[in-house]
């Protein structure tokens, strides 16, 4: 799909003058003197001298649309910055970069991956520099901080938010029709959806339908509740309770609804088979693209969510941009960053159906107007749920979700009851945790 980036006519201008005058720029201090030639009240003044960052991209995905905004706002506003982004392969991860020498001046990550850079050496404290430089960080959603704070011992701040993900509630139209069964309305609860599966779950024609499916098991179902299988607080496991038993018995109750057990991936289901009516997912608008110029009939419906946390789905990653401690640019960095969070580059990467961690719902309203797999979709219902607070994860989350994953399967598969699921999960976490902080 050819990708727009200019804003054309005379309304498009009128637009973006209205989103950045909503937008709320850099606080000044007028009392405060002028440092380094800073005009008086105003931040120091940073070096104009070309020099050259290396961004390392980690564990998210900078795709070309993001880059050519970001790029662009360098060339309008700091042309003396040339920024290599390099993206994560064989001999360029950021690991890999680490261990060369060469670590980069920034790091394109997400907030659940800072524990992880614990003990590489990298992460900086922004803080002091924001504050000199006076970045003002109520342009962002309250949550945004918080949770870019999540691998924070004592309030640093590693990173800056550029965009978030989301999780939506997809269905195939076709299916729904098929059946004369009506489409999902926004606002159901998990036990409610469960009720629409049981009735596009048949054997139509030698095809089996399937009703619905998670996306990805247990991982997106326990999120909401705000709840991890291994406490970082306590350094133990935690999936012995009523809530994990809430979770695997809802998901164990979808996949044994006669039919609908899974057969590939849930993703492949709904996409290629077209035999999936309904999939709780991320983002997958650039996967839609091709089936729907196709002719793929699909919708949205808000995420499902349980009665206890109303319009509330699983993690929204934060994909933040990190300074590095190692980086001898740090003030050209964050005018990088500064960029990439401006009002103008923000709206340019909205149109292409990013999520804004800004304030300024001129922004939110622009989300993906420039993408025409959206056109006539109920875009509305992905921002009437909220992402749950972003929990302060283990380094060793993903091992202990793998896991419980492990035993939600045998569950599932009626070889020993939940109780003893939850059991035998929790006892062997804490075994790998004992076993990982010997190491």
């Amino acid at each position: 799909m050819k990708r727009n980036y200019r804003l054309v006519g005379g309304a498009a201008l009128m637009l973006l003058a209205a989103v950045l005058a909503a937008g709320c720029g850099k606080t000044k201090e007028p009392d405060s003197p002028a440092a380094d030639g800073g005009e008086a009240g105003g931040p120091p003044k940073v070096s104009d001298a070309p020099v050259t960052l290396n961004a390392a991209v980690d564990a998210v995905i900078v795709d070309s649309a993001l880059e050519a905004a970001i790029q662009n706002g360098l060339k309008k506003k700091h042309p003396n910055i040339k920024l290599n982004i390099i993206q994560s392969g064989a001999g360029t991860t950021l690991t890999d970069q680490i261990a060369s020498g060469n670590a980069p001046d920034i790091v394109f990550t997400f907030n659940g991956r800072l524990a992880t850079y614990q003990d590489k050496g990298i992460l900086y404290d922004m803080t002091p520099l924001l504050k000199t430089h006076q970045f003002d960080l109520n342009r962002f959603e309250p949550q945004m901080i918080t949770d870019a704070k999540v691998s924070s011992t004592n309030g640093e701040l590693y990173g800056i938010p550029y965009s978030r993900n989301f999780h939506a509630f997809y269905y195939n139209k076709d299916i729904f029709d098929k059946f004369g069964v009506p489409y999902p309305q926004d606002g159901l609860t998990w036990d409610q959806t469960l009720e629409i599966a049981k009735k596009l779950t048949r054997m139509e024609g030698g095809n089996q339908y399937r009703g619905i499916d998670p996306g990805a098991g247990i991982s997106w179902i326990y999120q909401p509740l705000g709840i991890q299988a291994d406490d970082v607080t306590t350094g133990k496991a935690s999936v012995n309770n009523e809530q994990w038993k809430k979770v695997f018995e809802l998901v164990k109750t979808m996949f044994t609804i006669p039919g609908n057990e899974p057969n590939g991936t849930p993703i492949d289901n709904f996409l290629k088979q077209k035999n999936l009516a309904m999939i709780a997912y991320t983002n997958m608008f650039s996967q839609l693209e091709e089936p729907t110029k196709q002719g793929f009939n699909w919708d949205l419906a808000q995420y499902p969510s349980y009665p206890e946390r109303p319009n509330t789905y699983g993690n929204a990653s934060v994909n933040m941009m990190a300074i590095t401690q190692s980086s001898i640019y740090k003030e050209q960095a964050l005018q990088v960053i500064e960029v990439a969070t401006s009002d103008e580059v923000q709206l340019e990467i909205a149109h292409q159906g990013i999520i804004s961690p800004l304030q300024n719902t001129a922004i939110q309203a622009e989300f993906g107007k420039n993408l025409n797999v959206l056109k006539g979709k109920r875009i509305e219902s992905i921002f009437k749920s909220k992402p749950v607070p972003y929990p302060k994860a283990s380094p060793y989350r993903s091992k202990s979700e793998g896991i419980a994953a492990k035993y939600f399967n045998e569950y599932k598969n009626g070889t020993i009851d939940v109780n003893t699921a939850l059991s035998k999960a929790e006892e062997e976490i804490n075994k790998m945790l004992e076993a990982e902080k010997a190491k």
